[in-house]
């Protein structure tokens, strides 16, 4: 039986620290040097200035270019392209990505990552591949890299209080997931995936009225459709 009085609440929230005005192109953001390198994981409260696990965040040059190898603070004018919220306003949840050709795209929750990931024409990204993503880390905060993390295929939304209800579970390590995981009887080590399984079914599951077209944000959002195997292990 599933365990639904049981929220996992055991982030930190993103303190704030810093305000930065950031002006976005299409191609990419423009600001003003790095991030310092360690900051303990806090920031600003709208995600402007977060510690990574790759040490930086840059926000680019006066031509709008950035590393893509790296990711860039989220403007705060820049709605996601699956749900049109504001990413810089949800700093405990959102992510991020970078096209090998400098186009950037920014998300409020890593459920709408994996539905442009894997729906990119659908919302209205380049023909290019993806350089690189990043998710914020469940339990830290932090932006992590997507390749490098560790997911929950979380399908119950009373699971963790998520601005989206139910979205693919961010951790930065396969020992993290775990733990959540042995939190619930409804998963088993079958729901711990990495972004690598991002594929259209996982996309369809977690955004399906955003990927048919009809999934306005109009204040009744119902994300009860879908279905997803789980405790396959």
């Amino acid at each position: 039986m599933v365990d639904t009085d049981r929220t996992v609440s055991t982030r930190r929230d993103v303190l704030a620290a810093t305000g930065v005005g950031l002006l976005v192109s299409v191609a990419g953001c423009t600001g003003n040097g790095d991030a310092p390198a360690d900051d303990g994981g806090n920031g600003t409260e709208d995600g402007s200035n977060r510690g990574t696990d790759d040490g930086n965040e840059e926000t680019g040059d006066s031509n709008g270019e950035a590393n893509l190898g790296k990711p860039v603070a989220f403007p705060e004018d820049v709605s996601c392209p699956v749900c049109n919220m504001m990413p810089a306003e949800y700093p405990k949840w959102n992510a991020q990505l970078a096209h090998t050709n400098g186009d950037r795209a920014f998300f409020d929750t890593s459920g709408c990552l994996a539905a442009y990931t894997a729906y990119t024409d659908r919302f209205g990204g380049p023909d290019a591949d993806l350089e690189a993503a990043w998710v914020t880390g469940f339990e830290t905060g932090d932006l992590l890299r997507a390749s490098d993390a560790y997911f929950v295929r979380v399908t119950d939304p009373d699971h963790v209080d998520d601005v989206m209800m139910r979205n693919p579970t961010p951790f930065a390590d396969r020992g993290d997931a775990e733990a959540f995981v042995e939190e619930f009887d409804a998963y088993g080590d079958g729901d711990i995936i990495t972004f690598e399984d991002f594929d259209k079914d996982l996309a369809m599951f977690y955004r399906e009225r955003f990927i048919q077209g009809d999934g306005g944000m109009d204040g009744d959002m119902d994300m009860d459709g879908g279905d997803m195997n789980t405790n396959d292990s």
